[in-house]
């Protein structure tokens, strides 16, 4: 008699976790649209030529999307770009964005690193007064070519 309660107590036990396990895992809610990030890339230019070492952030224009949503990249010497928001190069939800862009010239002395000031112009260093816009896509996504006169 002692066996077989041990035997049932076992296989509730098991039922139990499974149950549980069952519930847990089948319970998970949907992520948001601006946890799910698509690949997206683009190229930089001022007055024709790429730039190189600029920083490009893209502010959200769906209300919705938390603050701390703000994808961004920076441009390669050719001035190509790979926009990232959680991690390098992992993409940017789907949506409209404005495009911010500054590039720092950086010197080094013998006593420190120094950013120079933007030495773009400053409209598209304000999200107030930048033009840029660009829209990522559900899939992969290739940014037409930002130009800056």
């Amino acid at each position: 008699m002692f066996q077989a309660s041990g035997w049932l107590n076992r296989r509730i036990i098991l039922f139990c976790s499974v149950a549980i396990l069952a519930t847990v895992c089948g319970c998970g809610k949907s992520p948001e649209p601006w946890e799910i990030v698509h690949p997206a890339r683009g190229t930089v230019t001022y007055k024709g030529k790429p730039i190189a070492g600029a920083e490009l952030s893209f502010f959200p224009q769906d209300s919705t999307y938390p603050d701390s949503v703000r994808p961004r990249a920076k441009s390669a010497d050719d001035g190509s770009f790979v926009v990232w928001t959680y991690a390098e190069g992992d993409g940017a939800p789907a949506g409209k964005y404005k495009v911010t862009i500054v590039h720092h010239e950086v010197s080094i002395s013998k006593e420190a690193v120094v950013a120079k000031p933007n030495d773009l112009p400053a409209k598209y260093s304000r999200l107030d007064s930048t033009d840029l816009e660009v829209s990522i896509g559900e899939t992969e996504t290739e940014i037409p070519p930002l130009e800056l006169h």
